[in-house]
């Protein structure tokens, strides 16, 4: 199963965005901010893909996608797969597990049209 985490790529010190974080993702306003003041450094949200709660989980990193690409705020995604630990990432050198937000929806496109499919061959 994979997992994601996301980050601001660059240091932000908003209070929109430290408000968004805080309703959506339900961080205190005060970690929000510190996270978001810690540029890549400070991953705000992190999940496993692909379980029972895929759709809400789905709708919510859409969400949140489409709330940094309105505030023109670039975002650091790494993915890892199941045989993978968050302890082996470096974090100095996180290219190797860097993936793009398209490349996050795609993968959530994927998962969606296939769970969309089995639901319709068990019926």
């Amino acid at each position: 199963m994979a997992q994601i985490t996301i980050s601001c790529s660059i240091p932000v010190d908003d209070e929109v965005v430290t408000e968004f974080l805080h309703k959506y993702v339900l961080h205190s306003r005060v970690g929000a901010a510190r996270k978001l003041r810690m540029g890549e450094k400070g991953c705000f949200y992190t999940c496993p893909l692909y379980r029972d709660d895929h759709v809400k989980v789905s709708r919510l990193i859409r969400c949140m996608l489409a709330f940094f690409e309105s505030k023109h705020i670039p975002l650091t995604i790494l993915k890892i797969v199941a045989q993978d630990s968050w302890y082996e990432v470096d974090l100095e050198q996180r290219d190797p597990w860097k993936i793009s937000p398209q490349a996050l929806l795609a993968l959530l496109d994927a998962t969606s049209s296939a769970s969309h499919n089995q639901a319709a061959l068990s019926t």
